[in-house]
């Protein structure tokens, strides 16, 4: 994971409708972050990996049925119809004051789903860290000096958002030294070899870390 040099920061996580690729991971995050917010049809998910929502926010039209009881949540009604209720989980995040979130179930769930849910967080990342949970973790990272603390030989990459990127990288395989990353250019598969430091110096870059 990137971690700025930053005091601890307060983190929740995010349970979104897709598809959950690794419901064990999202049980142990839910374990070491709260509060637990599910953004409408993510509240099918809390229940069937038997997980307690704190929030539930968006149209409540996705949520399960029966639905549990579940005495401390709140429910949140947003009816906006021109927002996701992706968007709308991130806006009651910021309003309770979290500054960290991970998230889980964007993927799946239909192409479409996937792709808006992409967009809001190329769109909403600078007010938000967000940290995508699928088969590992994905965080979108703007300018800024970064520390990863990866494992010797831990397998990840760089991916520049439209129009590139200019960034420097140091204790990997293949080090970068103020170069510029393009979308679909190299930055794809590289390894950790001692303390990893990252530099965005221009830009928006994808940090994907393999599960």
């Amino acid at each position: 994971m990137a971690k700025p040099s930053s005091s601890r920061r307060p983190t929740g996580v995010v349970l979104l409708g897709g598809e959950l690729a690794v419901p064990g991971a999202v049980k142990a995050l839910v374990r070491r972050h709260r509060p637990l917010l599910c953004a409408d049809g993510g509240a099918r998910h809390a229940k069937r990996l038997s997980l307690a929502p704190d929030y539930i926010v968006g149209d409540m039209d996705s949520l399960p049925k029966p639905l549990p009881r579940w005495p401390r949540a709140v429910y949140w009604c947003d009816f906006d119809e021109q927002r996701s209720d992706f968007d709308k989980v991130l806006d009651f995040a910021l309003d309770i004051g979290l500054s960290r979130v991970y998230v889980a179930g964007v993927m799946g769930g239909g192409l479409d789903h996937a792709l808006v849910n992409l967009a809001v967080i190329a769109s909403r990342g600078a007010e938000l860290e967000i940290i995508l949970v699928d088969r590992g973790t994905a965080s979108l990272l703007g300018p800024g000096n970064y520390r990863l603390d990866y494992a010797k030989n831990q397998r990840f990459s760089l991916l520049a958002l439209p129009p590139g990127a200019r960034v420097s990288l140091s204790g990997a395989l293949y080090p970068l030294k103020k170069k510029n990353l393009l979308p679909g250019s190299r930055g794809l598969g590289n390894e950790a070899r001692g303390p990893v430091a990252l530099a965005v110096h221009s830009g928006r870059v994808w940090l994907m870390k393999g599960g």
